[in-house]
């Protein structure tokens, strides 16, 4: 036999070794049933997150949502602890908690674990802790940072303007998370008439958000007087009682304020005057009342 058809051969068996040894390590594999060996699997669960705690801060009354996300969490299970009592809140996706505003979900059986606190309180502010049935079991900590929100109206809660002049209510709401939602209503109708501002201020532990809305009429009328309300996603209504008068009016009102704002201080000066005379007759008889004061009688 030649050379080449020597070679030829050798080859042809190779390949037909190979392909034998494939289908039984195939067959094998299948056999078991045994997934393809996957590197991650080698590993035990860990947290994406390489730092042990993180921060959420969110507005009283708004939905908090504390995220877990684990790598490698083949068959263990999940479970959110409330971190003051250590209360078991939820296992997995199954709640353990009477109160119905603790809400757990597992995405699209993804890696991240979610908490949700629906209409979120002062109270619930602190630490959550995350953790993994391991042994012993590995845990996250989340800090909940719970803030109200805080709305105000300029010029004030009553308003009063002179007929013809300009009419402008400002509504600002700082701490809640945008959109804010502001809207200027009067009996239930929304006003029309305002201009939206967005901004955030440096509180030093971070960025707050403030929301304004100004509403303008000009020229006023009287038929602008009337309450108007303030509302947001996060804040109580707000009520401004606004008050349009003529020139006279307004000018006899302002007086009339004035006038009791001079009784109100003529009074506080009496008060004083009265309260420094007795406490200095009480003073005098204290002093005549001591056991020296006799003895300075008697020897004079």
């Amino acid at each position: 036999m030649s050379l080449s058809c020597t070679a030829a051969l050798t080859t042809c068996l190779l390949l037909l070794l190979q392909v034998c040894v494939a289908q039984d390590v195939i067959g094998a594999s299948h056999y078991r049933g045994a997934p393809p060996i996957q590197y991650s699997t080698l590993s035990g669960p860990s947290f994406v997150n390489s730092s042990s705690s993180s921060e959420v801060r969110v507005v009283a009354g708004a939905t908090a949502i504390l995220t877990c996300a684990i790598r490698n969490i083949h068959n263990q299970t999940v479970s959110w602890l409330r971190g003051r009592d250590i209360r078991l809140l939820t296992i997995g996706s199954a709640t353990y908690t009477t109160d119905k505003r603790f809400v757990s979900s597992n995405p699209q059986q993804g890696h991240e674990w979610i908490l949700k606190i629906h209409y979120v309180r002062m109270s619930d502010g602190g630490k959550y802790l995350c953790q993994v049935s391991t042994t012993p079991p590995k845990t996250l900590y989340v800090d909940l940072k719970v803030h109200e929100a805080v709305a105000t109206v300029s010029p004030g809660n009553e308003v009063h303007v002179q007929t013809g002049s300009l009419l402008e209510l400002v509504c600002r709401v700082e701490g809640c998370p945008t959109p804010a939602m502001l809207s200027w209503s009067r009996d239930a109708r929304q006003m029309q008439d305002t201009v939206p501002n967005a901004y955030e201020i440096d509180t030093g532990k971070g960025p707050r958000p403030v929301a304004e809305l100004t509403m303008k009429k000009s020229p006023a009328t009287g038929q602008d007087s009337g309450i108007y309300t303030c509302t947001s996603t996060c804040t109580p209504p707000i009520n401004v009682t606004v008050h349009v008068l003529r020139g006279e009016e307004l000018a006899a009102m302002q007086h009339h304020n004035r006038g009791s704002s001079s009784t109100r201080e003529r009074g506080t000066m009496a008060m004083v005057f009265l309260g420094t005379t007795v406490l200095q007759l009480l003073m005098s008889l204290w002093w005549h009342w001591l056991p020296w004061a006799d003895d300075t009688d008697g020897s004079a």
